[in-house]
């Protein structure tokens, strides 16, 4: 899986953002969408979300449940059986599955490029 975490703007208006190859059926980059999914709020206070997203994945991991959605404004993920399927809520056609570990990896490289602003 590529990933490229990247600000877009300058100064005040500056927002994190990312490119991937997790792309739907019609060429949507899934990973990058869920991504700045930020609700609204500011790109800082998207932390704590990330957090849970990270603890979800490690109950995953450890088999203390055996599967989990966690979701923010308009896409989601499920996580099941070492898959994380990245899905928009508004259109139940437009997804893509990746390996859990490749996504955990993608969430925490996610969680330091922001931290690291």
């Amino acid at each position: 899986m590529k990933i490229r975490y990247f600000w877009a703007g300058e100064g005040e208006n500056k927002e994190p953002s990312c490119q991937s190859d997790v792309l739907s059926d019609d060429g949507i980059d899934l990973l990058a969408c869920l991504f700045v999914d930020h609700g609204g709020q500011k790109y800082e206070s998207s932390i704590a979300w990330l957090d849970e997203g990270l603890s979800r994945v490690n109950q995953i991991r450890r088999g203390a449940i055996e599967c989990s959605d966690w979701s923010r404004d308009s896409w989601g993920v499920e996580l099941r059986n070492g898959m994380a399927r990245i899905y928009s809520l508004y259109d139940e056609d437009c997804s893509a599955a990746i390996a859990l570990d490749d996504f955990e990896r993608a969430l925490l490289g996610w969680k330091r490029f922001i931290q690291a602003d």
